[in-house]
């Protein structure tokens, strides 16, 4: 069944504002249909989780500023799923710290969001701590669809999903759909992965290759 449209409730980042000895990541985000900017490995690994969840529908990096926080404190991510809205905010050592009390972190921005429908979800950073295999696999998926954006229809990939019934590494996957152009096949193969449709029995422990194995979920 196909998803009802809906309007993003933010759109853009509220800040640019990089937090201080953070590295920098331009990634390109196929569920929003654009570039964004990214600060810090526990954001590039959650924004990995948004994009291979297909629950998540769309998504919103920084998209507004917390009001009861010192500076430039940005929630890290609006996630809209099937399910409703949140906002995510990967906690920072002090805040990890407040929380480990039991405390809330910030009591007005939870009343906020239980105003305005949403849920705030916390996160410790090393519950980020994805299998390197993993992170690095999901990259080269994301790439693949940043560079093939022409889209390869739904008739192709369901022959794509079908043809993986039974199971097939990528080389098979690839002659079997001789015809087209190798690289669209792979972007369609991976979007199918990305989207839960195939599975990819090594993907948290080896580098996608012409061996890697797919097979219908």
């Amino acid at each position: 069944m196909e998803r009802a449209m809906r309007s993003p409730r933010f759109r853009k980042a509220a800040t640019d504002v990089r937090p201080y000895g953070t590295h920098r990541f331009d990634v390109f985000g196929p569920k929003v249909g654009r570039r964004l900017t990214l600060f810090g490995r526990s954001a590039l690994q959650l924004w990995l989780r948004l994009e291979s969840t297909p629950q998540v529908v769309t998504y919103c990096e920084r998209p507004l500023l917390v009001p009861e926080a010192r500076g430039s404190r940005a929630a890290d991510f609006w996630v809209c799923t099937d399910d409703g809205e949140q906002l995510h905010l990967v906690l920072r050592s002090s805040e990890a710290t407040i929380a480990a009390k039991g405390l809330r972190v910030y009591p007005a921005l939870d009343a906020w969001c239980r105003a305005n429908a949403m849920t705030v979800h916390t996160i410790l950073p090393g519950e980020l701590d994805d299998p390197e295999p993993l992170c690095q696999n999901r990259l080269t998926m994301l790439q693949y669809l940043a560079a093939n954006t022409a889209a390869a229809g739904d008739e192709i990939s369901r022959a794509i999903a079908i043809a993986c019934n039974d199971g097939l590494t990528l080389i098979e996957l690839e002659q079997r759909f001789a015809a087209l152009d190798p690289e669209l096949v792979r972007a369609s193969a991976f979007s199918l992965v990305l989207k839960g449709v195939l599975d990819c029995p090594t993907i948290a422990s080896q580098p996608l290759g012409p061996n890697s194995r797919l097979v219908m979920s």
